[in-house]
């Protein structure tokens, strides 16, 4: 280098000072400290390395040290996770309740099952709601208290017994209980040895109820009475609750809802199936089903408790002797299938189900609800040897026999076609 440059580069330095060096990295910070080594400043160069990111080997200089990185925190990451969870979290669980909260209130998907409350006299909305979610009918009190309010209902609910089932929403179990107990009432009659669909027609007839909807209430709802589970779950039961419906005088509301109809009815029949009938069912080695088909056709059979017990000992005998004698072939059964089944859009593998000149044993169900003569009569029958038995539908004299000789023969002395078998 001659003398001349050398002036010119002292004098350069004197004007500038000593210009640092930095890390080449992409990303540039100004804040970053400066390496400790330093070189003359050349304006050109340092053009050329900041848009090429390239050191000039030679003119400043080896290459200058690399700054060591940082490692990079992984504890803010950890807490990125764990709030991200906590905030799925938190929706999972508001998302639940909003779910629940609308099955609740519109009873999307509540079970079908009828509760009896009793509203006390004076009770607050609070009170009432409190009711409600001890029986197991609403979740949320509170939130029953805040739509009562929405709607104007606090103070408008009737004080007495009311009958909820579990599948209404809160606005139906509202308008429900402001049902006044004070109402016109009506005194009816179910005689024994109806089915279902005729105490419907009853009950219509003297403004109880619609018939068609106490039909669709009795074979669908759950009334939470310990007999239900004695029924059986058999697909050839042509209607549920047939047999369990307790023939009786009854004080009902005119207007009334099939449920408390239907309740009222269940609540007698438990009541008649006291203790003393379940000791003589035992006895005799029968299920409350078995019973109760057996009962409702010695019912449709016989018209006093004398010959009751001797029809219900001609079927106790024939169902003791099924090798002998394996189908009843019990007229009644075969009218309800005729009638009842077929009649109603059943089918006819129901029907011969129902039927015992075609089925083996007892059908199904019963074929119509019996009155308690009937039923004590299976239970206590009278002790006889008769497997046969007619009657002369123009006098209403039985006949009885104990061979198919002796049973054909009082098939013409009552004048009937001799079709026994």
């Amino acid at each position: 280098m001659d003398e001349k440059n050398k002036e010119g580069m002292d004098q350069g330095l004197e004007n500038t000072g000593a210009f640092p060096l930095y890390d080449n990295s992409e990303n540039f910070d100004e804040s970053q400290e400066p390496l400790e080594q330093t070189v003359p400043f050349d304006s050109q160069k340092a053009k050329e390395q900041r848009d090429t990111g390239a050191y000039a080997v030679g003119t400043f200089g080896s290459e200058p040290p690399r700054r060591k990185r940082k490692k990079v925190r992984r504890k803010g990451k950890i807490y990125s996770v764990v709030y991200i969870l906590v905030v799925l979290a938190v929706c999972a669980v508001i998302s639940y309740f909003c779910i629940s909260a609308i099955n609740d209130v519109l009873a999307v998907t509540k079970p079908d099952k009828a509760i009896e409350v009793t509203i006390p006299e004076g009770a607050t909305t609070k009170e009432i709601s409190n009711i409600l979610h001890d029986e197991g009918l609403i979740k949320y009190p509170w939130l029953f208290e805040k739509i009562s309010g929405y709607e104007n209902y606090d103070g408008q609910y009737a004080a007495g017994e009311h009958v909820l089932n579990t599948n209404m929403g809160y606005t139906v179990m509202m308008r429900a209980m402001q049902e006044s107990n004070q109402r016109e009432t009506v005194t009816v009659t179910i005689p024994e040895g109806l089915p279902l669909n005729r105490i419907a027609k009853i009950l219509e007839d003297n403004g109880v109820c619609e018939a068609v909807d106490f039909m669709a209430q009795v074979n669908s709802t759950d009334f939470g009475f310990d007999f239900e589970e004695q029924i059986p779950d058999d697909s050839n039961i042509f209607y549920k609750m047939e047999g369990y419906l307790f023939p009786d005088t009854y004080e009902f509301y005119k207007g009334d809802s099939p449920l408390n109809v239907i309740r009222k009815m269940l609540v007698n029949f438990d009541v008649k199936i006291s203790a003393d009938v379940k000791n003589l069912m035992a006895q005799q080695g029968l299920e409350l089903h078995e019973l109760l088909t057996i009962a409702s056709i010695v019912q449709a059979e016989a018209p006093n408790v004398e010959e009751m017990k001797r029809v219900a000992s001609v079927y106790l005998n024939r169902l003791n002797d099924s090798a002998d004698f394996p189908r009843l072939d019990a007229d009644p059964t075969r009218d309800y299938a005729t009638e009842q089944i077929l009649g109603n859009q059943g089918s006819q593998e129901i029907a011969d189900a129902y039927n015992t000149y075609v089925a083996n044993g007892l059908p199904p169900g019963p074929i119509n609800n019996p009155g308690l003569d009937a039923i004590m009569a299976v239970l206590e029958p009278e002790d006889t040897t008769y497997y046969f038995f007619c009657t002369d539908l123009r006098t209403g004299e039985f006949y009885y026999a104990e061979t198919l000789e002796e049973h054909n023969q009082n098939v013409q002395k009552a004048g009937l076609r001799q079709n026994a078998q």
